[in-house]
C-alpha cells in the first residue's frame, strides 16, 4: 500500500514538473506583459496630450489674467465685470489642477509599469 501512495505521489510530482506546466506559464505571463505593456505606451501618448492641453489651458490663463489687469488698469471694468472675470480665471485654474491630477496618475502609472 506504501509503494502505491508513493507511486502516485512519485507520478504527481513528475505531472506538475513537467516543462509542458512550465511553458504554459510562461505563455500567459508574457502574454500579461504584452498587455501591460500596451497599456503604457497607450498612457504615454495620453501623457503628451496630457502636458499639451495643460500648456494651452496656462496660456490661455496667462492671456485672460493679461487682459484682466490691461483692462482694469484703464478703468474700463465695472465692479460685475471684474466679478465674473475672476470666477473665469478660478474656473480656469481649477481645470488646469485637474489635468495636473490626471498627468500625475498616468505618470505614476508609467512608473509603476515600466520593467
Amino acid at each position: 500500500m506504501k509503494k502505491l501512495i508513493y507511486s502516485f505521489l512519485l507520478v504527481g510530482g513528475l505531472i506538475y514538473m513537467s516543462p509542458d506546466h512550465v511553458m504554459a506559464q510562461e505563455v500567459s505571463t508574457s502574454t500579461v506583459d504584452a498587455k501591460t505593456q500596451a497599456k503604457v505606451e497607450k498612457s504615454k501618448e495620453k501623457l503628451v496630450k496630457l502636458n499639451e492641453d495643460r500648456q494651452k489651458a496656462i496660456e490661455k490663463l496667462e492671456k485672460t489674467r493679461a487682459d484682466f489687469d490691461k483692462k482694469n488698469a484703464a478703468g474700463k471694468l465695472s465692479p460685475n465685470d471684474v466679478a465674473k472675470i475672476t470666477k473665469k480665471m478660478g474656473k480656469q485654474s481649477k481645470s488646469i489642477e485637474k489635468i495636473e491630477k490626471k498627468i500625475a496618475k498616468e505618470e505614476e502609472f508609467i512608473k509603476e509599469n515600466t520593467f
